[in-house]
């Protein structure tokens, strides 16, 4: 009887481990989330939160741009398609074209709001290229001539800078930036 009893308080000292080492590696990984920039712990989802090379504040003038709007900076993407994400909701589905060519990107920034799906019609033009947005653990390549798309929520505020990691990487003259701003 008496070892029956030591191998259920075996058995449940077991299960409490297993529970508290699988907790601790939850907190952990929630910490430390690469897809969602600014969802760990402290930190709210419109925030702006610095947290790699990668990432730094908005500018504080910065405007997002409409459907077809003219903009006298030829760098920054003018949406070519701007829908609702979802009825009743104030995220929109954002869609540009950039193009990789003579080794750089163009238009090289994209800017919209938080919340907002961007879709990004990502075309090499003169040779292979790869777009990387490291704070979204994100990498898209297209070979020359083709067209592939780079999609993602985004989910919080900063200036997010993207580049072709085949071309020399983050210094490299193939670079942009996503800018995501509060609405």
């Amino acid at each position: 009887m008496e070892i029956l009893k030591n191998k259920k308080v075996l058995a449940l000292i077991v299960v409490v481990a297993v529970v508290v080492i699988a907790a601790i590696i939850a907190l952990l990984v929630m910490g430390k989330n690469p897809i969602m920039p600014g969802t760990g712990p402290g930190s709210e989802g419109g925030n702006q939160q610095p947290t790699s090379d990668t990432r730094g504040e908005v500018p504080s003038d910065i405007k997002v741009p409409g459907l077809g709007e003219a903009n006298s900076d030829e760098n920054i993407a003018v949406p070519v398609g701007v829908t609702d994400a979802a009825p009743g909701v104030s995220a929109q589905l954002r869609s540009f074209n950039i193009k990789a060519e003579g080794g750089t990107f163009n238009p090289s920034t994209v800017i919209v709001n938080v919340g907002d799906t961007v879709h990004i019609n990502f075309t090499a033009v003169d040779k292979e290229y790869d777009m990387v947005l490291p704070d979204y653990g994100m990498k898209q390549t297209a070979k020359k001539g083709e067209t592939k798309i780079f999609e993602f929520q985004a989910v919080s505020t900063g200036k997010f800078t993207y580049y072709c990691e085949s071309c020399g990487g983050i210094n490299s003259q193939a670079k942009g930036f996503i800018i995501i701003a509060d609405k």
